[in-house]
């Protein structure tokens, strides 16, 4: 049986598909595994010429835009030496200019596939390659030798070219990764910079309101009420600026979760606090129903806290005086649900379908006078 089995695999037909593009390599592997062809994968140019010679396969797939050695220079390299010249290769690419097409032949490409092709072209193209009957006549490497001197010379110009094109494509996109690394750098250094000179502050606010509180008992009503406001406004400022840092830093990959078990009893009530504070100063109903039997969850505290805060505090900050807002948590089948509910002015179609989008907020909200940056559900 095994044995058999070892017969089956060396009658298999190769297929060497080489794309930089992984989820595109894995496509074209999957159709052609279906059809009962066996299938090896290669991302780049020096790693396609090394298994062709190593596998022989029974043709090769071959993107021809790719970084490092381009498929039109993979392609001339495979023709050009002993091992590989006789595989069958059916270049990949999304040009439908002719000159292109030529140059590829003329590099000894035995066949072309433009994108987007569907899977029934993929399969009938290759099984033709296989059988050795190209769908329709092409021109192949021996033609070369018939043509006039003044065709081949301008075959070789167009050739020069095509490499040249793509020389200057492939230094234009290396140029462009690495003004985006720097961008990324410039990025993270300032965020750090603006983190440490927004926040820095509040510690010497913190302790001048600690100061003020102490003496509090001398304060007339309006002084006090002016206290708690200002209280409220700096604590409200505080956690506006951690969450633009918190936004920063997601953006810019600067924290990545830290998933683990936690305890929702403890967690909801901390994180809804601030707007527990807020509901009262606007005269809005704010309950929390966490029940204590509750199963632990697994995710990132810190941004699960965030996401919770996010929600209530938008449910008490768009609300109307004697409305209402209220979080609850509960187990639904398999799932543990944190819901927000509210009495506020809610959202139309229109908001629904850019809800969680950076920096959006509702026009009626701003007419309003709310406070924030729009960042809130994008958290969430």
């Amino acid at each position: 049986m095994a044995e058999r089995e070892e017969r089956e695999e060396d009658r298999m037909r190769t297929v060497l598909v080489v794309d930089d593009e992984e989820p595109l390599a894995k496509a074209i592997a999957a159709t052609l595994d279906l059809e009962g062809l066996r299938t090896v994968l290669a991302h780049d140019g020096e790693q396609a010429l090394s298994l062709a010679r190593a596998l022989q396969p029974d043709v090769i797939l071959l993107d021809v835009m790719m970084p490092g050695k381009s498929g039109i220079e993979v392609c001339a390299t495979l023709k050009t030496d002993g091992l590989t010249s006789s595989i069958p290769v059916i270049l990949i690419t999304a040009k439908t200019d002719k000159t292109d097409r030529m140059v590829g032949i003329a590099a000894g490409a035995d066949e072309y596939l433009t994108k987007p092709f569907s899977p029934t072209q993929l399969i009938a193209l290759v099984n033709e390659v296989l059988a050795g009957r190209p769908i329709e006549p092409r021109l192949r490497r021996a033609d070369l030798s018939a043509m006039p001197a003044d065709q081949l010379v301008v075959y070789a110009q167009e050739l020069r070219e095509l490499f040249e094109r793509e020389r200057i494509e492939r230094q234009a996109l290396e140029q462009a990764r690495q003004r985006v690394e720097e961008v990324d750098r410039l990025k993270a250094a300032f965020l750090s910079t603006v983190t440490h000179e927004l926040l820095t502050p509040f510690a010497a606010i913190g302790l001048a309101l600690q100061v003020l509180q102490r003496v509090g008992d001398d304060f007339r009503p309006d002084q006090q009420a002016a206290l708690d406001n200002l209280m409220t406004e700096i604590a409200g400022l505080h956690r506006l600026i951690n969450g633009v840092v918190k936004f920063a830093e997601l953006v810019n990959k600067r924290r990545e979760p830290q998933p683990g078990y936690i305890c929702l009893e403890r967690v909801i009530p901390w994180a809804v606090q601030p707007a527990a504070v807020l509901a009262q100063g606007r005269e809005v109903d704010f309950r929390v129903f966490v029940p204590a039997d509750l199963p632990q969850v697994y995710a990132d505290p810190e941004l699960l806290a965030e996401a919770v805060f996010q929600m209530a505090h938008n449910a008490v900050k768009f609300n109307l005086p004697g409305g209402r807002a209220q979080v609850q948590a509960f187990v639904s089948g398999e799932w543990v649900v944190i819901e927000v509910t509210d009495t506020g002015v809610g959202l139309t179609p229109e908001r629904l379908a850019v809800l969680g989008q950076p920096f959006e907020q509702s026009a009626d909200a701003l007419r309003r006078g709310r406070e924030g940056l729009g960042i809130g559900w994008t958290f969430v």
